[in-house]
């Protein structure tokens, strides 16, 4: 049986988070101050310390890709991720073979590029974190899944949505503006749920 659970918490998850607001930067309603988690897992699932995991072969590329996602965030987000799994004593490679533990699924699409139906359809679930149409802020969404090899349904899987400020870009394109505190709360959310057991001799 799969474990599902939903939260919907009232903190500033991708922007920056000061009591003192100056002037010249956008305000945030109460609407803004949430996020949502589901997370799936199959029963007693944990990763354990020194066990491998790899971008998975057939989705890693698929998934970056600027029609599903906000590039920079990706890479950004990725990169976070992958230290983080190294920092806990896992094992993480780019290149998948049967040989990983676990093939891992990202993707970091945001309300820019992917309605809530067209989320559902790719992913199975979309959150559903409502949006008040703030220029200043949009919704973004995080997925990440893990699969054991060759299988085709994810062992554990969680789906994430919060509102992260946006900037213009050159071209004059909105983009998702990752702050380092931003990333770091993603990353301690996403570890709050993926148990990794620690073997002691």
């Amino acid at each position: 049986m799969k474990l599902a659970i939903c939260w919907s918490v009232g903190v500033l998850l991708l922007g920056a988070c000061s009591p003192r607001v100056p002037p010249n930067q956008p305000q945030r309603s109460a609407q803004q101050q949430r996020d949502t988690i589901v997370v799936s897992a199959d029963t007693g699932f944990a990763l354990i310390a020194q066990q491998t995991v790899c971008d998975h072969p057939m989705l890693a590329e698929a998934l970056r890709n600027p029609q599903l996602s906000d590039l920079a965030a990706y890479d950004l987000m990725h990169h976070a991720l992958t230290n983080a799994l190294l920092e806990r004593g896992l094992a993480y490679q780019s290149k998948a073979s049967e040989s990983c533990d676990y093939w891992l699924a990202f993707a970091i699409p945001s309300s820019q590029q992917l309605s809530d139906l067209q989320l559902m359809s790719l992913f199975g679930v979309s959150p559903g974190l409502a949006d008040d149409g703030n220029q200043d802020f949009q919704r973004a969404t995080l997925y990440l899944s893990l699969y054991q090899p060759g299988s085709g349904r994810p062992s554990w899987q969680l789906s994430m949505q919060a509102f992260a400020a946006v900037e213009i870009d050159q071209q004059g394109r909105r983009k998702l503006k990752l702050k380092p505190e931003g990333v770091d709360y993603v990353i301690n959310r996403i570890f709050a749920h993926l148990k990794v057991d620690v073997i002691r001799p």
